[in-house]
């Protein structure tokens, strides 16, 4: 048996078919829509346009000479600004390592489903020889 011509087993379920769940109506629709905001804000090309508009509001915070300002646009507008792109980002290469696992150790446990499979077929014809063969002795 090899791993790259896996049969599917009936009590191995893939990872994927664990959250596989029917939505209908505006369900359906939140759920597009956020898997889109996902997809766009949790990119390198939003990091840096958040990062042009942050930038672009720097000068007047730091022509104030006061600290208030300055600390605001720091907290307010660069680091919320760039922080959410590049954490969504980061969780978006966590979770393809996370789904290249799952799917690896699928088909670890598929494979090995089907070889204890294989052995009981083979551990149940032997047993049948054996009480043949402890009939044919007596």
């Amino acid at each position: 048996m090899c791993m790259d011509n896996l049969k599917p087993n009936k009590n191995v379920i893939h990872p994927k078919d664990l959250l596989k769940k029917e939505e209908t109506g505006f369900a359906l629709f939140n759920q597009k829509f956020a898997v889109w905001i996902g997809t766009h804000v949790g990119s390198m090309y939003c990091f840096y346009l958040f990062n042009v508009i942050a930038l672009l509001s720097v000068r007047a915070a730091f022509e104030t000479h006061n600290l208030v300002p300055i600390v605001n646009w720091v907290s307010s507008n660069w680091i919320q600004l760039i922080l959410l792109p590049a954490i969504m980002v980061a969780q978006n290469v966590a979770q393809a390592a996370t789904d290249a696992k799952a799917e690896t150790d699928h088909r670890t446990l598929t494979y090995l489903a089907n070889l204890q499979d294989e052995q009981m077929a083979e551990l149940k014809t032997q047993g049948e020889i054996l009480k043949y063969l402890k009939k044919e002795a007596k």
